[in-house]
């Protein structure tokens, strides 16, 4: 218990003291950033050679979009500790705020030469080649990041969208359904959603229900049948339980199957009432259904796309 306490005192003193090793953060963490620049502003005229200090008060002017004011800070911490990476990589991020392209580039590969592994400088290098239109640096990049780092988000992103970028049509597919089986919720998701299906591929369809945007995997049968795999099972879990959270929801459940209408009325009185047997209590009412004996036909981005065999859901307009 004594160690304890004098640890707290010990860490007390040190952040009274203005350690920026430790009170830098906590202004950044908590979003304060002005009383970081009132506290930090004055370290810097007491120490002008604090690197630490010199480097969290360009963060703070940073934070507040405030890139001129941060740029003499960011570089006083890197001239005073050239091998530091987090001040080099920060110098890079304030150029790039600056649209000063070519020193950003030029500070993250300062920092790959110290450290060629460091995930952020190339990721924000592979972002500055992508924006400069430099595909293939770009690409060589995002794949590096994603062998460091196999789940970031902006690494798939992109390559799925450079690959697609560059007509490579079968890998572009591919890396869109890697992302959005690792991503399959949100703004970047239906994005993808939408890139992939311009490539031909229905795996994953962008929806609206209600006043939600959503992105599900489509409901996929066995031939002939109308039972839904497990995949698509999990997309009907996530309608029910907008259901349940909105008691107004209701939609339209659409079947296609090109050639046999009874097949289409089948599935989608099949994917209604897998809904409702987990929640009995919602009104059938709420899901009518349509069928049709023929392709879905579907537009994205000025192409149009035949399904032999769908579904879709389509919000009731009250």
């Amino acid at each position: 218990m004594k160690r304890l306490v004098l640890l707290a005192v010990f860490l007390g003193l040190l952040f009274a003291a203005g350690c920026a090793k430790l009170s830098g953060p906590y202004y950044l963490n908590n979003h304060k950033y002005r009383e970081g620049i009132k506290a930090f502003s004055e370290k810097v005229v007491e120490n002008p050679n604090d690197a630490d200090s010199a480097y969290y008060l360009g963060r703070y002017y940073l934070a507040l979009k405030k890139p001129r004011e941060a740029l003499p800070y960011t570089l006083k911490a890197a001239e005073l500790e050239p091998d530091n990476t987090d001040y080099l990589f920060w110098m890079g991020v304030n150029y790039w705020a600056l649209k000063q392209f070519d020193k950003e580039r030029d500070a993250y590969q300062k920092v790959l030469k110290l450290d060629p592994d460091h995930i952020s400088a190339n990721l924000y290098l592979a972002h500055s080649y992508l924006d400069a239109g430099k595909l293939i640096e770009a690409l060589i990049l995002y794949d590096k990041v994603i062998k460091l780092d196999k789940y970031n988000p902006e690494a798939l992103y992109n390559r799925a969208d450079i690959l697609g970028r560059q007509g490579k049509k079968d890998d572009a597919v591919k890396a869109w359904k890697k992302f959005l089986e690792y991503y399959p919720d949100g703004a970047l998701a239906m994005s993808g959603t939408q890139k992939l299906n311009q490539l031909g591929d229905f795996t994953y369809r962008n929806f609206i229900f209600g006043n939600r945007n959503v992105t599900l995997k489509s409901v996929k049968f066995k031939p002939g049948e109308i039972d839904s795999d497990l995949e698509s099972k999990n997309s009907l879990h996530v309608i029910a339980a907008m259901m349940e959270e909105n008691k107004k929801l209701s939609f339209h459940i659409v079947a296609y199957v090109k050639g046999d209408r009874n097949l289409a009325r089948e599935r989608a009185k099949a994917v209604r009432d897998y809904i409702l047997g987990g929640h009995p209590d919602f009104d059938p009412a709420r899901m009518p259904l349509s069928w049709f004996g023929e392709a879905e036909e579907v537009n994205s981005s000025g192409k149009t796309f035949k399904l032999d065999e769908s579904l879709q859901f389509i919000t009731v307009v009250n």
